[in-house]
């Protein structure tokens, strides 16, 4: 296709969008389509919301920007997941080499940072797999006491695409748990022997 963006914007929407649920009407760019080419036994591809392929192209993209941000908080980052369980856009596990016990609330300001749209950032040490969300679920219970180590970011602007959030001002709160050891003296105890 040969096109020509006309200036003007106009509404589009509501579609269904990467968490499942209906997205915003948004105002876009119109595009006036000069010339569509073809070919014999042409075919199609298309992405079909909130699948896989669409929760790939978003999701997988937020992951070096989040992990950017925690490194340039001074946090030595290992990896980052945006998990599908989070819609593959509001929630992120963050993998650190744990060296001061401010880098696991540092790693998680720094997500936020890295990716606007997120909601829950968990962050846990290199010997939990990231990819599993069992293994990471054992990490919250085991090392993790809410009064210490969970933050609750109020009034925070967010996700449309969060439908909890507030539609209009798209005001949301977010939250960051600190998964890491906090008592290195007892690091030992707190390692999965089986």
């Amino acid at each position: 296709m040969i096109g020509e963006l006309t200036g003007e914007l106009h509404d589009e929407g509501p579609f269904v969008d990467i968490t499942g649920t209906v997205d915003i009407v948004r105002k876009q760019p119109v595009i006036e389509i000069k010339k569509i080419f073809v070919r014999e036994n042409a075919f199609y591809h298309d992405i079909l919301p909130a699948d896989h392929e669409h929760k790939l192209l978003m999701g997988l993209s937020r992951e070096p920007t989040i992990l950017m941000e925690v490194r340039k908080a001074g946090v030595d980052c290992k990896n980052v997941y945006v998990t599908p369980g989070g819609a593959s856009w509001l929630h992120c596990i963050i993998q650190i080499k744990k060296k001061s016990e401010e880098d696991g609330k540092k790693a998680i300001e720094a997500a936020f940072k890295g990716h606007k749209s997120l909601k829950l950032a968990i962050v846990v040490e290199e010997d939990i797999n990231i990819y599993d969300l069992n293994d990471v679920e054992w990490s919250i219970a085991t090392r993790v006491q809410p009064d210490r180590d969970i933050y609750v970011f109020p009034r925070q602007i967010g996700s449309s695409l969060d439908p909890s959030a507030n539609q209009v001002t798209r005001e949301t709160a977010k939250w960051g748990i600190d998964a890491t050891i906090h008592n290195p003296e007892r690091r030992r105890d707190f390692i999965k022997v089986v």
